[in-house]
């Protein structure tokens, strides 16, 4: 249908016998839109210029030229905002023929600027606890939802076995500033601390692509909840920040690395269970064989166990790996967390595990397994009838 003219418009809008619905066909808007239009122009003496701006174009180039006609300098200046350009330029050319006949015009509105956007909200940081001696560690990944709060997903990851455990929970902000908090005071035994949310992405991603080597079932809503966090880097190997120190630096580390174990995030590690049993078995023998004629004879041979204990323990090539593995990641949180000389002495023991230096002469890997069965002479004064081992936590 061709465009009706404006003044044609404007005749029908003022002509009493034709009905809304009429004007409404031909000017192809509402027809409440036709029938307030009728009403403006009727009573144009009147209108406010906050009506007439909200017109449909058609109807408000047809207002305009009434505008025009009854010397309506502020309904012209609001229409000359208006969203339709034919609108806004009749509106102009009216303000202009009212300034030539003298008529006192206000400078046209100018639509408010759109209200910038928000300044992006930081994404909430993530925190994650240090790796213990089996290789695991937990994870908190808070995702922000708009309108809804925080989505934090809780994993628990491991070295060898993948994603062992999710749980997804949606809280308000200042619930996720609290439980933050207490992450960090009440994990500090784990050695829980604040890392890059991109970095927490890589550990859980990492883990999860474990799943299908280890066979470990993966946890229901972990792939569609990775998914919604998007792809993630593989994350860095911490081994990289730690190169050989200069060999007085090296031996001075090296040394060090024994009293690592005095740390409560390094104070759970030990050997498997099974491990501990055998040798605690084997202790436990000594203990009462008449072999031996005094309890001299009984220590020295009961350190002969553990120290071979500790050689037998460490013969293992996969296992001198994970081990050399998870104190890279030792030394990296006790860097990241301003343990610079304890991370030294942690990629220390790592490089001489990784290198195949004698597990004796690698104080860390020595206390590693002596610590489950402390020798002192009080404890080996009298007969043992109880393994004496500290269970692995």
């Amino acid at each position: 249908m061709p465009t009706l003219a404006p003044d044609r418009l404007l005749e029908l809008l003022r002509d009493p016998d034709v009905e809304s619905q009429e004007i409404a066909q031909v000017a192809g808007v509402p027809r409440e839109e036709a029938g307030r239009a009728t009403r403006l122009v009727l009573g144009l003496a009147r209108a406010k210029a906050e009506e007439v701006s909200t017109l449909p174009g058609p109807l408000a180039a047809a207002v305009a030229r009434a505008a025009i006609a009854a010397g309506r300098a502020d309904l012209l200046s609001a229409l000359a905002s208006h969203p339709s350009r034919d609108v806004a330029k009749e509106a102009r050319r009216g303000l202009h023929l009212l300034r030539a006949r003298g008529v006192a015009v206000p400078e046209p509105s100018r639509p408010a600027p759109p209200p910038s956007a928000p300044a992006a909200e930081p994404p909430p940081p993530a925190y994650a606890s240090a790796i213990d001696g089996h290789g695991e560690r937990a994870v908190w990944l808070p995702r922000a939802v708009p309108g809804k709060g925080i989505e934090v997903g809780q994993a628990v990851i491991s070295d060898e076995r993948g994603l062992l455990e999710l749980q997804i929970a949606l809280v308000g902000r200042k619930e996720w500033r609290a439980v933050a908090r207490d992450l960090v005071e009440r994990g500090a035994a784990m050695g829980v601390g604040e890392i890059d949310g991109d970095l927490a992405r890589s550990f859980v991603s990492a883990a999860r692509a474990r799943n299908e080597s280890s066979g470990a079932r993966v946890p229901e809503g972990a792939d569609r909840w990775l998914a919604l966090l998007g792809p993630a880097l593989p994350p860095p190997d911490p081994a990289d920040r730690f190169p050989a120190l200069p060999e007085e630096e090296e031996r001075e580390a090296l040394a060090a690395s024994g009293a690592l174990h005095d740390l409560p995030l390094l104070r759970g590690w030990l050997p498997e269970e099974d491990f501990l049993r055998e040798v605690a078995a084997q202790l436990d023998e000594v203990a009462v064989s008449p072999l031996y004629i005094d309890e001299r004879q009984r220590r020295e041979q009961a350190t002969r166990l553990v120290a071979q204990a500790v050689e037998r323990y460490l013969s293992d090539s996969a296992r001198r790996s994970r081990l050399s593995g998870r104190l890279f990641a030792a030394a990296d949180h006790l860097d990241r967390t301003g343990e610079p000389a304890r991370a030294r002495a942690a990629a220390s023991a790592a490089r001489a595990l990784a290198a195949g230096a004698p597990p004796l002469s690698i104080p860390f890997a020595r206390r590693l397994v002596e610590k489950a069965f402390p020798l002192a002479p009080e404890e080996a004064a009298s007969p043992r009838t109880e393994p004496v081992v500290l269970a692995p936590r």
